[in-house]
């Protein structure tokens, strides 16, 4: 077999290698699954990264459960680390195997609220089972696109941005050609950055999650009221969930629909979103099948700057924002310098908005 595991930043470089796996069941109902690199008989041209005998313990416990235990056994070359992820790559933590629990555990809980015949959502609105399957499977179809869009897998071409402008670390790339009936092709542009922040994750995720502080750091949401219409909860935590975002110019006008998610866990947490189609969205809650809808989701991604425990003082954040937008003045081989400002004016003024935020404070 071949993988590549990522992280969710062009920043932390992608980790490839050949392995083999055995799966083993053993008498008493337990399996084994071990992996193992075999760079010595298909080698990369770099090889940077040996996966050592890792796999998981699965265990059948009562109630139709099950218990994993993970373990992680990796060499690898971490000197072209970029300073920023270099405490929390050279850890172990980005890619430990608590991370693989964590990937384990969401996707059982979304299996779970996929396939339950009621789930928790807004005030006691209740969705219809073939609009909650449909509103997740949109999700998904979203969150999946933004995690490949802006990783640093082999596929994805990055470049920076000028020094002359403001904005640091920045890396763009080229998307998709997009194609809407009746209206003229455009080149999708991907922007992402990387910051630190010294506040816990869990604040910081709060603060872009929430409908009541969207208008302090989303552009098109500034001075307007935003509003959550209705959610679908995605596990116990009620902060992991799915939700539809109307923003509002003024009381009976809707100027944006935002379809979003929201998760959150010890490795890290998430927030992804993408303006919808009113009509879009209303054939999706009537069960309408997502994969007829067009989907540009931008987002963050939020990190620990360092392991739980690791060195001296508090443990902050790592945020990485990504964007997608439609260009249809540049293409591969010529990027205008329009764009670039577009680009560099989007990343300064939303981190300046959440910097500001996390220094004076938050009120929802």
């Amino acid at each position: 077999m071949s993988a590549e595991f990522h992280q969710r930043t062009p920043l932390i470089p992608a980790r490839q290698c050949y392995f083999a796996r055995y799966c083993k069941k053993h008498t008493n109902g337990t399996w084994g699954v071990v992996d193992v690199s075999l760079e010595n008989l298909f080698p990369y041209p770099q090889v940077q990264f040996r996966r050592r005998p890792s796999g998981c313990v699965i265990q059948e416990v009562g109630n139709r459960g099950s218990k994993v235990t993970w373990i992680e056994h990796v060499e690898v070359d971490n000197r072209s680390l970029h300073p920023l992820f270099r405490p929390i790559v050279s850890s172990g933590f980005a890619f430990s195997a608590k991370r693989w629990i964590a990937t384990i555990n969401r996707h059982c809980q979304w299996l779970t609220t996929s396939t339950a015949r009621t789930a928790p959502t807004t005030d006691g609105v209740l969705i219809p089972q073939e609009g909650r399957e449909s509103l997740l499977k949109l999700a998904e179809k979203m969150t999946k696109n933004f995690f490949n869009n802006i990783n640093s897998c082999s596929e994805n071409v990055w470049s920076g941005l000028p020094q002359n402008f403001a904005a640091q670390d920045v890396r763009l790339r080229y998307g998709n050609i997009l194609k809407v009936p009746g209206k003229p092709s455009g080149n999708i542009v991907i922007f992402t950055t990387s910051i630190q922040i010294p506040v816990p994750m869990e604040v910081l995720f709060d603060f872009l999650r929430h409908e009541r502080t969207r208008n302090r750091w989303d552009l098109l949401s500034n001075q307007r009221h935003v509003r959550e219409l209705v959610y679908v909860s995605n596990g116990e935590n009620p902060k992991k969930r799915v939700s539809i975002m109307q923003v509002n110019s003024s009381p009976n006008k809707i100027e944006i629909l935002y379809l979003q998610e929201s998760y959150t866990d010890e490795t890290g947490s998430y927030i992804v979103y993408a303006p919808m189609d009113i009509m879009a969205m209303s054939k999706i809650l009537n069960g309408g099948n997502p994969k007829f809808v067009s989907i540009l989701p931008s987002g963050f991604s939020i990190m620990p700057d360092k392991a739980p425990g690791q060195g001296d003082g508090a443990v902050g954040s790592i945020l990485t924002l990504a964007f997608q937008s439609v260009d249809r003045l540049s293409n591969k081989e010529y990027m205008p310098q329009s764009t670039l400002k577009i680009i560099d004016a989007i990343l300064s003024t939303t981190v300046a908005s959440i910097k500001d935020a996390m220094l004076f404070g938050i009120r929802y």
